[in-house]
C-alpha cells in the first residue's frame, strides 16, 4: 500500500515522503519535485498511517499553489477526503484564526483588514493631522517602516534613536525618528479606531493570540494539528518562523520544511535564509537533499548554476537532469530599449511560425514593470495576445474597485470605500462638492460618513439634488445591507449587480451629446432665472396644466420635483377637457401653465407658459413658440432639470486659488521665486488678493526668466520663504486651495518646505483644476493653457503667477459649469417614464396635424433613454392615470407597453458593463468553488490576500509577461529576460552591502531555471536616454561555451 502511493518518487523523495516520526528538512532545488514530495507526503499520512484530513497542515506562498496541491492530493487518494486538509499561505491561516479568536487580545473577529491603498490613505491622514508633510516622510516610506518592524514582530511604535529603512538607509536625527514615531503612533490608533488590521498585522496578531497566557488556543491548534508541512521555506520571516514554531506540537516536532537557500529572492519581505539554520538548531532534522532535476535543458541548467555557484552558500550538491544538452543560450546587446522590443517580437514570430510554439509556451521576465512597457506597444501593434501579470491581484483592478468598495462598506464602514461606492457607476457628488464636504468634516471634526448620513443639514452647502441622490444612496446601501448575515457571496453579488445595474444611467454617451448639441428651448434661461428668484424669495408656485397626456405629464414632472426635491407643494389645477381655454391665473406668486390656451388676461404676476397661447402680455415668458412643436413633457424635464442646476451652484466661501513661480520644475528641488493667490466669495468672485516675490538660495537661470521674467536683480531685495511661508499660511488659513497641477506640484513644493522651516505640513482639502479638466476630457490636452485656449480666456505665453491664478479661476469657473451642465443633462432620470409617455402622446396628436416625425427635435433620444429606464425599473405612474379619463388611461397603458417593449440597441458602455460583471461574478463563482466558507467576510478576506502570481494561467493564445519575482513557481518551454544590463539588473547602488548583490543573482537563477527548453537574454546600452552601461555581470557568469552573444547585428561567440 505504501508503494501505491509512493511508487512513481525517485529514491530521495521516497525518502523524504515516508519520514513519519520526527523534523525534516528536505532540500530542494529547482524543477527537482518538491511538490511532488509535499503531496505524496500528505496522501501516505492520509492513506496508510490513517491521520485526518484535518491534522495535517500545509503552508504554500500563494493561494493558487495550496488549491493546486488539494487537486494533487484528491487525485493521489482518489476520493474527496484530501480537500479536507488544512492547504493555505500562512496569511490565509491567520485570517482564519483571528476570525475564530481574535477576542482573546481584544479585537472584534469582525476586523477589516486594509489594503495597500487603504493603508496610504490613513497614512495621509495622519501625516495632515500631524502637520507633516508627504516629500519627507511618504506614505510609501510609512508603509515600509511598518511592515518592516511588524515582520520582526516589534512595535512600531516603540521609542528607539534611529530608523532603518529597507534601502539600508538610517534615520536617526532625533528630531525626525520623532517624527516618524508620532505617524506610526497616529497610524496605529486609526487602525484600532476602525476594528482594522494591515496585512502584516495578521501574522503579528495571530502570534500574539498563541502566546497569550492562560489561552487555551495554543493547546487547541495543538491538538487538531499533528503534522505540519512548509513549502518554499527560504522565504520565511522572523514572524512566520515564530508563528511555525508555536504551532508545532511538543514533543513530536512532526513538521516538514522544502527549502533551498539559492532561491531566497525575498528579503524585503524580511526573509532570510538564516531561519534555515534556525530550523537546525531549534529542531535537529533529518536531512534530505533532492538531486535529481526534471525541468530545464542541461544547457539551461548547467548555466544556472555556474551563476549561483559564486554566492556564498552551503549547499555544495550539482543538480542532476537526465534531460538532453538543448538548446545554447543567446544573448543580445542593443542601443535602445524599442530595439530591445523588436528583437523580442522577431524571436517570438520565429518561435511560433518557425519552431511551432504556441503564444502560451512563451513568457518575458524583466526585473522592474517599466522595463517592459516598449514590449507592450509592440505587441498591441503586431496584434499578438498577452496576459501581464500585475503588480495586483484582478480585483484590484479598477474594473472591480467601484463593485468592492460597496461590499467593503456594506461589511466595515471605511471611510476611503464611501468616497468610491457613492460615485459608482456614475457620479452623485461633483469633485468641487466632495471636496468642500470633506472640508466641512475636517471642520467638525466627524468622518465623511458621518456627515454624508446627515446631509439635509447642510443646504447652504449642497444642493438639493445632490442631497436627494445621497439619501437615495444610503437608502439602497443601507437596504442591501439587510439580512446578508449568512447569505452566500454570490446571492450578495447579485443583489449588488441588481441595484448597480439600477443606478446606472439610462443615457448613453451618444445620448448626453446628441441632447448637449440640441438648440436650447427658448427661454428656458429666463424662465428657470425667474422660477428660482421666486422660489428663494418664498413666492406660492400655481402649475395648471390643460387636459392631454403630454401636458399632465409634464405637470406631474414640475410637481414632483418642486415636492421631491424643493419640498415645496404649490397648488396644481389639472383642467378637464371641457374647461375654458383661458384659465384663471393668480395674482400673487408665479404661475405655471401647460398646453394650448386661447388669449391669457394680463396678471401683475409672472406666467411661465409651455405651450401657446392666441395672444399674452409681457409678464408671460413662452417656452413653446408653436403648436406640436416639442413634447411639453420634455420642455418640463429641461425646465426642471436646469432649476435643480441652479440650486446646485457650489457655494465658493473660503475657497483659495492660488499658484507658484519656481526654479526647476521637480517638486523635491524646485525653489519658489512668486507665491499669489485670491480668496473668492460665496459665488466665486475675489474678495482679497496675495502677492508676494521670493528671494531663492540660489541664482534664476535665464531660461527660468524665459518662462515668467523674473530675473535675479527682480528678487535680489525680496525676503526669503521661511519669511514668506508664516504670512501666506495666515492668509489661506485652512481654507479650500485651488490650484492647476497642485497634487503633484504646488501642494508637494509647499508641503516640502513647510516641513523644512516651519515643521509642519499642509492640511488643507484641495481640488486641483488638471484632475476634473482630465475627467471630463479625456482625449484633450488639460495644460493650463490648452484649457485656457478652450474656453477662451486670454492669456499670454510668458506668465507669471498672479496671471495664472486669474486664467485659472476662470478655467475653475468654466470647469464648474460644465460639470453642472453634464449632471443637469443626466437628472431626474426617474421621470423619464413620464418624458417617454408624453412623447409617444405628442407624436399621436402631432401626426393629427400633419408634423412629420422625423423632425422631432430630439425627442427619439429622450425616448430610447425612457425605455431604458423603464425596462430596468418599475415606474410609478399612479397619480397621472388617475386623473384622466377612460380613453386616455387606456393609451397610456398602451404607451407603456410599447416603452417597455422597445428593443434597445446594446452599446459599447452596456457591454463593458457586462463584461465588468461577468468578469467579478466568475471571480467571486471561482472562489466559492476553492473555499468551503463563502460569506461576505471570507470573500473580502480572500481578494485581500491573494495576488498576482494566483492568477497566473497559461493560455495557448497568450504570452506572459511578469517580473522576475512573480515568476517564482512558473515554468516555461521559452523564457525571454528583458534588461540584462548593468544598473538594471543587478540593480546597483552605493554602498551596497554583498548581500543584496547574492541575492539579485538569486533572483537571476530563479529566472533562468524557469525556461525548460529555451533561454534568451536581452541587453541595451542606453535607457531613457541615462548613462551608457554595460552587459549585466550576470552574462559573464554563464560559461562562455553555453552561450552566444548577438551585438547590434554582428553575432561573437561566448
Amino acid at each position: 500500500m505504501t508503494m501505491q502511493i509512493l511508487q512513481e518518487l525517485n529514491e530521495k523523495q521516497r525518502q523524504a515522503a515516508a519520514h513519519i516520526d520526527g523534523a525534516i528538512l528536505v532540500v530542494a532545488g529547482p524543477g527537482t519535485g518538491k511538490t511532488n514530495v509535499i503531496t505524496h507526503r500528505i496522501a501516505h499520512l492520509i492513506r496508510n498511517h490513517q491521520v485526518a484530513p484535518q491534522q495535517i497542515f500545509a503552508v504554500t506562498f500563494t493561494n493558487k499553489a495550496a488549491q493546486e496541491m488539494l487537486e494533487r492530493i484528491k487525485e493521489l487518494l482518489g476520493t474527496t477526503q484530501g480537500l479536507e486538509v488544512r492547504i493555505h499561505t500562512f496569511h490565509a491561516f491567520c485570517v482564519r484564526l483571528l476570525r475564530q479568536h481574535a477576542e482573546e487580545i481584544g479585537l472584534g473577529r469582525n476586523f477589516a483588514i486594509f489594503s495597500q491603498e487603504t493603508q496610504d490613505e490613513v497614512l495621509v491622514e495622519c501625516l495632515r493631522e500631524l502637520r507633516q508633510n508627504r516629500l519627507t516622510y511618504p506614505p510609501w516610506m510609512l508603509r515600509d517602516i511598518i511592515g518592516a518592524y511588524k515582520m520582526k514582530l516589534e512595535d512600531p511604535t516603540a521609542n528607539r534613536d534611529e530608523i532603518r529603512l529597507g534601502d539600508g538607509t538610517v534615520i536617526n536625527d532625533p528630531a525626525e525618528v520623532q517624527d516618524i514615531l508620532d505617524l506610526l503612533k497616529a497610524y496605529q490608533t486609526k487602525l484600532a479606531s476602525h476594528n482594522a488590521l494591515d496585512f502584516d498585522d495578521l501574522i503579528s496578531k495571530s502570534v500574539e493570540v498563541l502566546e497569550k497566557e492562560g489561552s487555551e488556543v495554543r493547546a487547541k491548534y495543538h491538538k487538531d494539528i499533528r503534522f505540519i508541512l512548509v513549502d518554499e521555506y527560504q522565504d520565511i520571516n522572523a514572524a512566520q518562523y515564530a508563528l511555525l514554531k508555536l504551532l508545532v506540537r511538543e514533543p513530536q516536532h512532526n513538521v516538514m520544511v522544502v527549502a533551498d537557500e539559492d532561491q531566497s529572492i525575498y528579503s524585503w519581505r524580511g526573509s532570510d535564509p538564516k531561519y534555515i539554520d534556525r530550523f537546525k538548531e531549534d529542531f535537529t532534522p533529518a536531512v534530505v537533499e533532492l538531486e535529481e532535476h526534471y525541468r530545464c535543458s542541461q544547457t539551461i541548467l548547467r548555466s544556472a548554476g555556474a551563476v549561483i555557484a559564486r554566492n556564498t552558500r552551503q549547499k555544495e550538491s550539482v543538480l542532476k537532469t537526465h534531460k538532453s544538452a538543448g538548446n545554447t543560450l543567446y544573448h543580445y546587446a542593443l542601443d535602445t530599449p524599442d530595439a530591445e522590443a523588436n528583437v523580442a517580437i522577431t524571436l517570438i514570430r520565429k518561435l511560433v511560425e518557425d519552431r511551432h510554439y504556441s503564444y502560451g509556451d512563451i513568457a518575458v521576465f524583466y526585473r522592474t514593470h517599466q522595463l517592459v512597457e516598449p514590449l507592450v506597444d509592440r505587441l498591441h501593434q503586431e496584434r499578438i495576445g498577452f496576459q501581464r501579470i500585475g503588480r495586483t491581484n484582478s480585483f484590484q483592478e479598477e474594473h472591480a474597485q467601484g463593485i468592492l468598495s460597496y461590499l467593503n462598506f456594506i461589511q466595515w464602514q471605511l471611510p476611503g470605500d464611501i468616497e468610491r461606492a457613492v460615485n459608482f457607476p456614475q457620479q452623485l457628488i461633483d469633485d468641487l462638492t466632495l471636496v468642500r464636504l470633506k472640508w466641512l468634516a475636517q471642520q467638525k471634526g466627524i468622518t465623511l460618513i458621518e456627515l454624508l448620513r446627515k446631509i439635509d443639514d447642510y443646504p447652504d452647502d449642497v444642493g438639493p439634488l445632490t442631497r436627494w441622490n445621497v439619501r437615495q444612496f444610503f437608502q439602497q446601501i443601507d437596504g442591501l445591507s439587510e439580512g446578508i448575515e449568512g447569505e452566500q457571496i454570490h446571492t450578495i453579488a447579485i443583489n449588488l449587480f441588481n441595484l448597480l445595474s439600477h443606478r446606472r444611467s439610462p443615457y448613453q454617451s451618444e445620448d448626453v451629446h446628441e441632447i448637449a448639441n440640441q438648440q436650447e428651448v427658448p427661454g428656458l434661461r429666463a424662465a428657470t432665472d425667474t422660477l428660482y428668484s421666486a422660489i428663494d424669495r418664498g413666492e406660492p408656485i400655481h402649475l395648471i396644466a390643460g387636459y392631454g397626456i403630454d401636458s399632465y405629464c409634464a405637470a406631474h414632472i414640475i410637481r414632483s420635483t418642486l415636492q421631491r426635491y424643493l419640498n415645496l407643494s404649490g397648488h396644481t389645477d389639472l383642467l378637464t377637457p371641457d374647461s375654458a381655454r383661458n384659465p384663471a391665473l393668480d395674482e400673487n406668486g408665479i404661475n405655471i401653465l401647460i398646453g394650448d390656451f386661447g388669449e391669457l388676461p394680463e396678471r401683475k404676476a409672472t406666467t411661465i407658459l409651455l405651450g401657446t397661447a392666441v395672444s399674452a402680455d409681457a409678464n408671460v415668458l413662452q417656452l413653446n413658440k408653436s403648436e406640436g412643436s416639442q413634447s411639453r413633457s420634455i420642455t418640463a424635464l429641461k425646465l426642471c432639470q436646469r432649476l435643480l442646476s441652479n440650486f446646485e451652484q457650489p457655494n465658493r466661501a473660503d475657497m483659495i486659488v492660488y499658484d507658484l513661480e519656481t526654479v526647476d520644475n521637480n517638486p523635491k528641488t524646485a525653489e519658489i521665486i512668486e507665491i499669489c493667490a485670491n480668496r473668492l466669495s460665496a459665488i466665486g468672485s475675489d474678495l482679497e488678493s496675495y502677492e508676494q516675490l521670493v528671494k531663492p538660495t540660489g541664482r534664476i537661470p535665464q531660461s527660468s526668466t524665459n518662462i515668467h521674467g523674473i530675473n535675479n536683480e527682480t528678487v535680489a531685495n525680496e525676503p526669503s520663504i521661511e519669511i514668506v511661508l508664516p504670512q501666506f499660511l495666515s492668509f489661506i488659513q485652512d481654507r479650500i486651495l485651488i490650484g492647476h497641477n497642485i497634487a503633484e506640484f504646488d501642494n508637494l513644493v509647499l508641503e516640502r518646505d513647510l516641513g523644512k522651516y516651519l515643521k509642519r505640513g499642509l492640511a488643507n482639502p484641495y481640488y486641483d483644476t488638471l484632475t476634473t479638466a482630465q475627467r471630463l476630457y479625456p482625449r484633450e490636452s488639460c495644460s493650463l493653457e490648452a484649457l485656457a485656449t478652450k474656453f477662451n480666456i486670454e492669456h499670454e505665453a510668458m506668465h507669471r503667477a498672479l496671471q495664472d491664478v486669474q486664467i485659472n479661476r476662470q478655467v475653475f469657473d468654466e470647469l464648474i459649469k460644465e460639470d453642472l451642465r453634464r449632471r443637469e443633462l443626466k437628472s431626474l432620470p426617474e421621470l423619464l417614464p413620464l418624458v417617454g409617455i408624453g412623447i409617444l402622446a405628442a407624436r399621436e396628436d402631432q401626426r393629427d396635424i400633419g408634423v412629420n416625425e422625423e423632425t422631432d427635435g430630439g425627442m427619439e433620444t429622450y425616448r430610447q433613454a425612457a425605455a431604458r429606464y423603464m425596462q430596468a425599473h418599475r415606474p410609478e405612474l399612479g397619480w397621472l392615470e388617475a386623473n384622466l379619463q377612460s380613453m386616455e388611461k387606456q393609451s397610456v397603458q398602451g404607451f407603456i407597453d410599447k416603452l417597455t417593449r422597445t428593443q434597445i440597441e446594446e452599446s459599447q458602455e452596456d457591454r463593458d458593463w457586462e463584461a465588468r460583471r461577468s468578469r467579478f461574478m466568475n471571480g467571486v463563482l471561482h472562489f466559492e468553488d476553492i473555499s468551503v466558507e463563502t460569506r461576505l467576510t471570507n470573500f473580502l478576506d480572500y481578494q485581500k490576500l491573494i495576488n498576482s502570481a494566483d492568477e497566473v494561467e497559461v493560455e495557448t493564445d497568450k504570452i506572459t509577461l511578469m517580473t522576475l519575482h512573480a515568476a517564482k513557481g512558473t515554468e516555461f518551454p521559452v523564457v525571454i529576460i528583458l534588461g540584462m544590463e548593468d544598473g538594471t539588473f543587478p540593480i546597483r547602488r552605493p554602498d551596497q552591502p554583498l548581500s543584496e548583490l547574492e541575492e539579485e543573482r538569486r533572483l537571476f537563477y530563479v529566472g533562468m531555471t524557469r525556461a525548460q527548453e529555451r533561454l534568451y537574454l536581452t541587453s541595451v546600452s542606453r535607457r531613457k536616454g541615462d548613462y551608457e552601461r554595460g552587459g549585466s555581470m550576470f552574462l559573464r557568469e554563464i560559461p562562455s561555451n553555453f552561450i552566444k552573444h548577438w551585438h547590434r547585428g554582428r553575432r561573437r561567440g561566448g
